[in-house]
């Protein structure tokens, strides 16, 4: 009996170990979102979001269920530097691989069970679809309509994303006082659709 609540403590204290060293990657990463977020802001370019852990597999991650925000910062980043690339030949080409990557990030977070995440990358997928618009003229029909399609989507997953709503708004109003949109949906084909179910985020939420 001795020996076996010698045992049963010795595995509480190794229970207890793990959770104060849980707690405090918990914590480190916290600060390194935290401390990312604010470079971000500073200059997007130098901001980075990783944070030294002790236990072996990275748990806090998982428990705080940073994939998804985390892969939403690294597009957030990549976005701003596409946006920032001059138009020469070579940034013309280093900008279309960059931006394909981007996109390819961006659609398969519109499809995140985050909402918040899910719309925050529609509404920067709408951003970048208007972008491939304006430079077609008034009137461009598809580039146009998945731009609006983005907004909305962003809109109706996460009501509470003001950035999509006021991009839809501005967006909408552009187009009828064009004249180029019309229709009950405000679209000359019916509803406008979305990225398969892409919704809507704001980084930082939860941290």
């Amino acid at each position: 009996m001795k020996a076996l609540r010698v045992a049963a403590a010795v595995l509480l204290l190794g229970v207890a170990a793990v959770l104060v060293l849980l707690a405090l990657d918990t914590l480190r990463w916290r600060d390194a979102v935290r401390s990312g977020d604010r470079a971000f802001v500073r200059d997007p370019a130098s901001a980075t979001w990783h944070a030294t852990t002790t236990l072996p597999g990275d748990p806090a991650k998982r428990v705080l269920g940073l994939g998804a925000p985390l892969r939403f910062r690294a597009a957030q980043q990549s976005f701003t530097s596409v946006d920032a690339t001059g138009k020469g030949y070579d940034n013309g080409l280093s900008e279309a691989r960059t931006r394909g990557e981007l996109e390819a990030q961006l659609a398969g977070l519109a499809r995140s069970g985050d909402h918040v995440i899910a719309s925050a990358a529609d509404n920067l997928l709408g951003i970048l679809a208007y972008t491939d618009a304006s430079g077609s003229g008034p009137i461009a029909p598809a580039p146009v309509d998945q731009s609006v399609a983005d907004f909305q989507a962003a809109v109706r997953l996460d009501p509470t994303n003001t950035d999509a709503k006021f991009n839809l708004e501005l967006l909408l109003r552009r187009l009828v006082a064009r004249g180029s949109r019309q229709g009950p949906n405000n679209t000359p084909g019916g509803p406008a659709r979305g990225h398969r179910g892409a919704g809507g985020g704001i980084p930082g939420r939860g941290y």
